[in-house]
């Protein structure tokens, strides 16, 4: 049997040692290497705070920021102020599979048994790192000053075996190295600038798969900001270097770079499409070629937990410049990225402040479709008329419209 970790990692350098057995490689570590090991854990060594603005990608945090305290006022929904990618790009759950451009390194994890954590095994992980294209049509002051296409950057760690539960894996220490932020700062020690956070799930602040937790199975994350004082800014749709220290003695860590993200059609198909229809499509929308008509967007929640409901109410004009209503509701799957022919209704017998009795008469007016080719534009068709009696507005045509205004806390960019 192998004695220690060291004597572990010349033998897997020298490749004596198959990936396939590592699991039944069972090694002791004393309790003082233990607590060694989770004493390195950099969130514990960080003081928690909220910055106004973050710093620029690359550089370290600035002197902005203030540490929490005692809140007299609740907070007020809206995007993390920490935040390297747009809010709509991607929700729970990440996926599980990589897409795209992908960088992989293999890396020996520390693992414990949780019954007897005065041994140890090395199971060496797969590590890939990916991006998920999201909306280029954001020119986020931040993050994204020119408009640049962006994307949410996630990190897998797929584990030799699932089913092993006997000895778990350790998460590594991750850090990222760009613009004026190394790994290490002068005299060699870590530099508390270069850590990161890897979140199961996308838009938190400082939830995190902290450093030394157990890995029990493959898991996706999302790489973040961390909203601590002293911590650095990172693009991640910009290059950057990921480094993955097992922390384990005599183990060199395993550098992954990751190139700037330059999406084209063969790359990044996703980044020229129509994005999914979701909440952070609804605002209201005009044409800025003209003012008094425009179009309030909502997506809705429908009883069957399944699909969504879209509803559209145009205020409009009739031929005598009266101001008259179209409404719109159709139903989508998550996903979608179009709603095709919703019909389209209006109502007449109506009155002021519901003086007009139960309801108002509902007719059919035709049918609209509408798509999002980005955050702040809105692409509609349209087709209908009103009866005679009614004489109200009637064509089809094809419109291009402008978002007026984003929802709290449902910001699309």
């Amino acid at each position: 049997m192998i004695k220690n970790l060291t004597l572990l990692t010349i033998a897997l350098a020298a490749g004596v040692v198959a990936v396939p057995a590592l699991a039944d490689m069972r090694v002791p570590l004393s309790a003082d290497a233990v607590a060694s090991h989770q004493a390195a854990n950099p969130s514990r060594l960080l003081t928690h705070v909220r910055a106004s603005h973050p710093a620029a990608p690359g550089t370290a945090a600035g002197t902005t920021a203030k540490v929490m305290g005692i809140h007299t006022q609740p907070g007020t929904p809206g995007p993390n102020d920490f935040r390297a990618y747009p809010p709509s790009c991607a929700a729970d759950p990440l996926p599980d599979k990589a897409s795209g451009p992908q960088y992989t390194a293999s890396v020996p994890l520390y693992a414990t048994d949780p019954n007897n954590v005065q041994t140890a095994v090395i199971e060496v992980a797969t590590v890939t790192v990916w991006r998920i294209a999201c909306s280029s049509s954001g020119a986020h002051q931040i993050y994204n000053p020119n408009g640049y296409p962006n994307a949410i950057t996630l990190v897998r760690i797929d584990r030799h075996d699932d089913t092993i539960t006997s000895d778990v894996p350790r998460f590594p220490l991750l850090q990222v190295k760009q613009g004026s932020i190394d790994f290490t700062v002068a005299g060699g020690g870590r530099n508390p600038a270069s850590f990161v956070r890897a979140a199961v799930e996308p838009n938190t602040v400082v939830s995190e798969m902290a450093f030394d937790n157990p890995v029990v199975t493959s898991t996706t994350y999302a790489l973040e900001n961390n909203p601590y004082q002293g911590s650095g800014y990172f693009a991640f749709s910009d290059a950057f270097t990921l480094r993955i220290d097992p922390f384990i003695a005599g183990v060199t860590p395993v550098d992954i770079s990751v190139p700037a993200y330059i999406p084209s059609q063969a790359t990044y198909p996703d980044a020229y499409t129509n994005l999914p229809i979701s909440g952070y499509m609804s605002s209201a929308w005009y044409s800025p070629d003209h003012n008094g008509e425009g179009l309030v967007v909502q997506l809705l929640e429908n009883p069957d937990g399944v699909t969504h409901a879209v509803f559209a109410a145009w205020y409009t004009y009739d031929a005598l410049g009266l101001p008259f209503w179209l409404i719109a509701q159709g139903v989508i799957n998550p996903g979608d990225k179009a709603m095709l022919n919703a019909p389209v209704t209006y109502l007449t017998g109506g009155g002021f402040a519901g003086n007009f009795g139960a309801a108002a008469d509902t007719h059919t007016w035709g049918t609209m479709s509408m798509s999002f080719p980005d955050c702040n534009t809105i692409h509609f068709t349209y087709s209908g008329q009103t009866d005679a009696q009614t004489a109200g507005p009637a064509g089809s045509g094809t419109r291009d419209w402008t978002r007026l205004a984003s929802v709290n806390g449902l910001t699309c960019e």
